[in-house]
């Protein structure tokens, strides 16, 4: 298992990814930009020494992100780990009580993951993934 990305919450892709950009020395075309529908956020997303940094900005008001905006304002939301099999660490958490904010493991855009509510995580949001076809 490795880190996969760190996911920070901000208000606006726009001034936050040119704001990271000048402060690491990342040109603007190497941030790539996506939208994750199920989660009713805009990604911008960049990598470093292997590991990316997602800035997320909700799409709209009922956004996970949009709540957790108004209720800390913007910063690191979550953590997210990569793994080899993420059915097997489902079953596994679930098994041992752990508090997960599904009741499977979701499908993304080329990959499936599942997060574990921060009362289960010291008191971190913590996400699992493993990109489709890494077994």
């Amino acid at each position: 298992m490795q880190l996969d990305h760190i996911g920070i919450a901000v208000r606006s892709l726009a001034e936050s990814a040119e704001a990271f950009a000048a402060l690491i020395g990342i040109a603007p075309e190497d941030i790539r930009t996506r939208e994750v529908a199920a989660e009713k956020v805009r990604v911008a997303e960049f990598e470093l020494d292997g590991m990316a940094i997602e800035l997320m900005e909700p799409m709209s008001d009922d956004s996970p992100i949009s709540g957790f905006l108004a209720k800390r304002g913007p910063g690191v939301h979550h953590l997210c780990f990569r793994t080899g099999d993420i059915e097997g660490l489902f079953a596994r958490l679930q098994g041992q009580g752990v508090q997960m904010l599904s009741d499977g493991v979701r499908r993304g855009d080329g990959y499936r993951y599942f997060f574990v509510h921060p009362r289960s995580a010291a008191g971190i949001l913590t996400e699992f993934k493993q990109p489709n076809g890494e077994l």
